[in-house]
């Protein structure tokens, strides 16, 4: 018999993160009309989420002895770790030439005020997370397989 568990809790972490993802989007969408960065936003955070998890709970996914997720996962990080950087650098050109002022700039000052501290600071936090948690990632696979095949652990 097949054990379901990993995959049940793999399911609800996954509705967990799509609804942080709400959570956290749904403030800069109800005061920011078309927001430049609420896709890459989103990823960062599924990213972060997922990544964090995968690389400290690795024993509770069900792919822990999956030698081919683990290679594709490692390899797949070092390609998101760049796709990150590139639109943290695409935000920070964003902040430095335009200004956040220029999405924030119809709502009175505190909401301004109050819109750009969040957007900078939870953009900031989940890109960087982001980043240093795919610059982890290949080690971490890299150990597993090691340990999966030579050790016969996870």
């Amino acid at each position: 018999m097949h054990d379901y568990r990993p995959w049940l809790i793999e399911l609800v972490w996954m509705v967990a993160t799509i609804l942080l993802v709400f959570l956290i989007i749904v403030p800069i969408r109800n005061e920011i009309y078309g927001f430049p960065f609420e896709k890459a936003n989103a990823l960062f955070i599924i990213a972060f989420v997922t990544g964090l998890r995968w690389l400290l709970f690795l024993n509770t996914t069900p792919f822990k002895r999956s030698q081919i997720f683990k290679g594709i996962l490692g390899l797949g990080s070092i390609w998101m770790a760049l796709f990150a950087l590139r639109h943290f650098g695409f935000f920070q050109s964003f902040i430095d030439d335009k200004g956040i002022e220029s999405i924030t700039r119809h709502l009175s000052e505190d909401k301004q005020i109050a819109m750009a501290t969040y957007i900078t600071r939870e953009f900031i936090f989940f890109s960087i997370g982001t980043i240093i948690i795919c610059l982890m990632m290949p080690f971490r696979m890299l150990i597993s397989i090691w340990r999966t095949h030579n050790l016969n652990k996870v």
